[in-house]
């Protein structure tokens, strides 16, 4: 009996000082490296020898800048005065130029 109780508390340090020896063993998002538990970004430093990069941020394009003057008459071309003017956005007040050079009242559109 005392020989199966020594025997017991043996495996259990050896099983303990041993570490992990797979990721199920490890809690939560860490991974088993080399014995020991660590996070995965952890194991991607230590390789590369610096810290982690920052991942790359998304950033969406600016909205073109307003081309058309949207009427009645449909998608017509800005007058000269509206053309030239930087601050329009899309919904403002408008003149746009049918083929005939006749201006037709409308909103700012792309």
């Amino acid at each position: 009996m005392l020989l199966a109780a020594s025997m017991a508390a043996g495996w259990s340090s050896l099983a303990y000082a041993a570490g992990c020896q797979y990721d199920m063993q490890c809690k939560g998002e860490r991974i088993c490296q080399q014995g020991q538990c660590v996070f995965p970004d952890a194991e991607e430093t230590a390789e590369a020898g610096g810290p982690a990069p920052l991942p790359a941020t998304k950033r969406t394009p600016a909205p073109p800048p307003a081309r058309g003057c949207c009427t009645v008459a449909g998608k017509l071309k800005l007058s000269p005065a509206a053309a030239s003017d930087t601050s329009l956005a899309s919904g403002d007040a408008c003149q746009g130029l049918t083929a005939s050079g006749k201006p037709v009242p409308g909103t700012i559109c792309n």
